[in-house]
């Protein structure tokens, strides 16, 4: 469908279009509200690959993807720590503003993303466990009963970098979750990522 579209559009208007693909490193956290309180978990380290297409007019171009993410955050106890893995599916689409710079161009700009989850585990460990050592993981549900997580996400990506003119590329990005995960009444949960990729575009 990605690549359907993307050749819709450059008959129809686009001066330019790309494929490429992209991989990277994610640093990712979980925000909660609920009950006069506010959390937000430490850091956990993820990935994300997938393919992406840029759509050229001019000085801006349109960039849509499918990537496979993974995202969650940690809550660190004195005698553990209880992390938080989801794994989703993620479409976004980004405009971006390009600036010749000699060997390249810069890039910045941003856009919205869908992201539908397929898995995802809660992991305890330390004296956390049932066992008070060691550590035991549970399956995360994605749906609309108490406890499971909604699906699915969506938000903003903020994205930038810079792309040489052979097709190499690398950018950092950040995903603000707009969607509440939460499934209990009051409460209200959301994903937010730092992202740092590289990735090649073929001619």
């Amino acid at each position: 469908m990605l690549f359907s579209l993307a050749g819709l559009i450059n008959f129809s208007f686009a001066q330019s279009v790309n494929f490429g693909v992209k991989a990277g490193i994610n640093f990712s956290n979980v925000s909660s509200s609920g009950g006069g309180l506010t959390l937000t978990t430490s850091n956990t380290t993820g990935f994300h690959v997938g393919a992406v297409a840029d759509i050229g007019f001019g000085s801006l171009s349109l960039q849509p993807g499918v990537l496979y993410s993974t995202t969650g955050g940690s809550l660190n106890f004195s005698g553990g720590t209880d992390k938080l893995t989801l794994n989703y599916v993620e479409v976004p689409v980004n405009l971006l503003y390009n600036i010749p710079a000699g060997i390249g161009k810069l890039f910045i700009g941003g856009g919205p993303y869908v992201a539908l989850g397929v898995s995802g585990k809660a992991t305890l460990s330390g004296t956390l466990t049932s066992t008070g050592g060691g550590s035991e993981s549970q399956n995360i549900t994605f749906g609309s009963a108490p406890g499971d997580v909604k699906n699915p996400d969506f938000g903003v990506n903020l994205l930038g970098g810079f792309r040489f003119k052979s097709g190499l590329s690398f950018s950092a990005g950040y995903g603000i979750g707009l969607a509440n995960l939460s499934n209990e009444s009051g409460a209200s949960t959301k994903n937010n990522v730092l992202s740092f990729s590289i990735g090649y575009f073929f001619k």
